[in-house]
């Protein structure tokens, strides 16, 4: 997977990805302003946090995604987010793939897993092609309400 680096997640990466903005029912991935996601003290604004949780991904020089991961009861879990002009063009794959890799860098032991909400249907055909399974269904809180979400474990081990 030439052309693709896992770098860190700077402040200015961070401030870029909080003015991505998806649109229609996606619209509950944007985050807020930056200064916003700042005073709340939000991971993405917590220096610590982006260095210890968050990674860049540079494709041909441009941020195309971020990754979070995480360890939590023995599992890992992996958060990502593409740039919204790379959604739908089979960037996802290539990115979690990525993903993947560095989730078993760090966390060689443990599961990988991941959620999403249901309606995400091109995110959760691109889980499914990289070796992700449905595990569960729930609906949990959110910033905006109540949404339905899977649990998702990487099967292809």
């Amino acid at each position: 997977m030439k052309n693709y680096i896992i770098t860190k997640l700077t402040e200015d990466y961070a401030k870029e990805i909080c003015n991505w903005k998806y649109e229609d029912e996606y619209a509950v991935y944007n985050f807020s302003d930056y200064n916003i996601v700042l005073k709340n003290g939000w991971g993405l604004a917590i220096e610590e946090k982006r260095n210890e949780e968050f990674v860049g991904i540079v494709y041909n020089g441009e941020l195309i995604a971020y990754g979070r991961i995480t360890a939590n009861c023995d599992k890992s879990i992996i958060g990502v987010g593409l740039k919204p002009i790379f959604c739908g063009k089979g960037y996802g794959k290539d990115v979690m793939k990525l993903l993947i890799k560095e989730c078993r860098r760090r966390f060689p032991e443990n599961p990988i897993t991941l959620e999403v909400r249901t309606f995400n249907e091109r995110a959760l055909k691109c889980y499914l092609d990289v070796g992700f399974e449905i595990k569960d269904k729930y609906i949990k809180d959110t910033f905006n309400g109540k949404d339905e979400f899977y649990y998702m474990e990487y099967i292809l081990q």
